[in-house]
């Protein structure tokens, strides 16, 4: 895809990346995404990639690789996932999926999942586009009062 180049996202990143995020609808500051991506770095089992158009953040994704108890490669997580809605609809998306599923793929995972959210048709045709089956869903819970 001319002019669209992966990268492994910086600091410079992080006012594009909060934009992102917010997109996402996950309203973030500038200086809460330098501390997340602070927090990450150097972990060799995450990685935050972006795609970068011609100086413009277009998207990014974002991936965990995990141990697990039920098989004996790791396992791969696409844990964010989000293009720009002035980028959308140019094949970006896929083109993350397809970076990151190297990336996990390189370092041992043979299996990778992501858990869109219910609301979000689009993310959900677009990984089904991309090979992936809806095999399940989740449930989750806010850990909140549970400090001793």
């Amino acid at each position: 895809m001319g002019g669209i180049e992966i990268k492994v996202a910086t600091g410079a990143d992080v006012v594009a990346l909060a934009r992102l995020m917010a997109e996402l609808g996950y309203p973030t500051s500038p200086g809460e995404m330098a501390a997340r991506l602070e927090r990450l770095s150097g972990r060799e089992e995450y990685a935050t990639f972006v795609a970068d158009e011609n100086g413009s953040l277009a998207g990014m994704i974002g991936l965990s690789l995990s141990p697990t108890l039920y098989r004996d490669d790791l396992d791969g997580a696409i844990v964010a996932l989000v293009v720009s809605s002035n980028f959308r609809g140019r094949g970006i998306g896929g083109l993350l999926i397809d970076h990151g599923e190297r990336w996990l793929y390189d370092r041992g995972a043979r299996l990778v999942t992501v858990k869109p959210s219910a609301r979000r048709d689009d993310a959900h045709r677009l990984y089904k586009r991309c090979g992936y089956e809806h095999t399940g869903l989740r449930f989750t819970k806010v850990l909140e009062g549970l400090g001793g």
